[in-house]
């Protein structure tokens, strides 16, 4: 990723000071020990978390921490049981903070995308306003009135049932005796 982010520079450079995939290894290698990587895994969980619930990471971490961020530490960590025998997780608590993380991914809130939907919607009324002569707006309300009329019919018989009573195919027979 950093050779290809860096590609429009190197092409500037002459071949012996190019960033390679190599000289980044080797750097890697003498700046960022092993031990590292696991806590900058754990970093990028928070920061990935944090941000998709809109929390500045840089304000702090005791605000970055939420429970998917936990859970999917939790899970990573116990991965790291199959493959480092001083990790303190047992792989049962690593299977429980999957379930946990897939039940939060499931049944995840959707309020911040109505948002970004409203907002959306917003601006594409500012494009009409400034794109559609204002004596057009009349008719374009009455339109979106058309299809409001439209969709409200659509809305007919969407009743729950709430019957808790099975089916009984007799409990009308005595009224059909009567024609």
């Amino acid at each position: 990723m950093i050779v290809r982010a860096l590609t429009a520079d190197n092409a500037e450079l002459d071949k012996c000071d190019r960033v390679t995939v190599d000289s980044i290894r080797n750097h890697t290698a003498r700046h960022f020990p092993v031990q590292n990587v696991a806590k900058a895994t754990y970093r990028e969980i928070l920061e990935r978390r944090a941000k998709a619930n809109g929390v500045d990471f840089i304000e702090g971490v005791a605000t970055a921490i939420t429970p998917i961020a936990f859970f999917e530490t939790i899970m990573v960590k116990s991965y790291e049981t199959l493959v480092d025998s001083n990790t303190k997780v047992d792989v049962h608590t690593g299977m429980l903070a999957a379930g946990r993380l897939q039940s939060l991914i499931d049944s995840r809130d959707y309020s911040r995308e109505m948002l970004v939907v409203k907002v959306q919607l917003g601006q594409i009324c500012e494009a009409v306003k400034s794109t559609v002569p204002q004596e057009m707006w009349g008719e374009i309300i009455e339109k979106l009135e058309e299809l409001e009329q439209h969709s409200e019919a659509l809305d007919v018989g969407r009743d729950p049932f709430d019957d808790d009573d099975p089916y009984d195919p007799t409990e009308f027979i005595d009224e059909d005796d009567e024609f």
